[in-house]
């Protein structure tokens, strides 16, 4: 009876001691590709209370031993209605509504993963560029006296529709082998001469799977 206690109790030594092997096989020095959707939240000086919007994009997350380079990108849609406003001289309430619907986001940030388990907590920041890619003048040049007023009010807009933010992020991932879940969050501070007048915050969920090795295996004949 004690020698097979003994036994079990070494094969499952031996089992946990493979799992755990094929767990940081699995996680570290990979380039691991994913896919990413969650909720923006944000507002605008046209808008009482926060809005909402969606977003949707992929990845990539090179893994070193207790740190990953995330590089991403998303799609953002926005409500039909989301607007925002500038600064018109040649608007009889020296203010222009400014509608949008679509951005994106291209955002590069450093991790850092403190355990290396099935559950992995991380955390980290970087930075990103937010672009609102359809922001145009609400009523288009029909809603000005002159083509050089449109004009003008299209120069502002290209230079509040882009901007650079700090990125700060946390997250939790649960780990299959070479296939990783996770939920994470974003703070983004208020930025000035932007279209966007507030913070921003986004949580979003996503799948990643280790397709390759970030580093070149080097072998020597003898």
């Amino acid at each position: 009876m004690m020698r097979k206690t003994v036994c079990a109790l070494a094969l499952a030594l031996i089992t946990l001691a493979g799992s755990a092997a094929a767990q940081e096989d699995a996680w570290q020095h990979r380039w691991f590709w994913g896919a990413q959707a969650g909720i923006m939240r944000f507002q605008t000086p046209t808008a009482s209370g926060w809005q909402d919007a969606i977003t949707a994009g992929g990845h990539w997350l090179i893994t070193s031993t207790h740190s990953a380079l995330y590089a991403a990108f998303d799609h953002v849609i926005f409500k039909d209605n989301t607007s925002s406003a500038v600064v018109d001289a040649s608007s009889p309430t020296g203010i222009r509504n400014i509608d949008f619907t679509n951005g994106r986001r291209i955002q590069a940030l450093l991790y850092i993963f403190p355990t290396d388990g099935f559950i992995q907590p991380y955390l980290g920041g970087g930075f990103g560029i937010h672009q609102l890619t359809d922001a145009s003048p609400a009523g288009g040049p029909a809603a000005f006296a002159t083509p050089q007023q449109f004009e003008n009010i299209l120069r502002v807009v290209d230079e509040t529709s882009t901007k650079a933010f700090p990125i700060f992020s946390g997250g939790l991932q649960l780990r299959f082998g070479r296939l990783a879940l996770f939920g994470q969050g974003q703070y983004m501070p208020l930025g000035r001469n932007y279209l966007i007048s507030s913070a921003q915050y986004v949580g979003s969920v996503g799948l990643r799977y280790a397709l390759t090795s970030s580093r070149e295996e080097v072998t020597a004949r003898r």
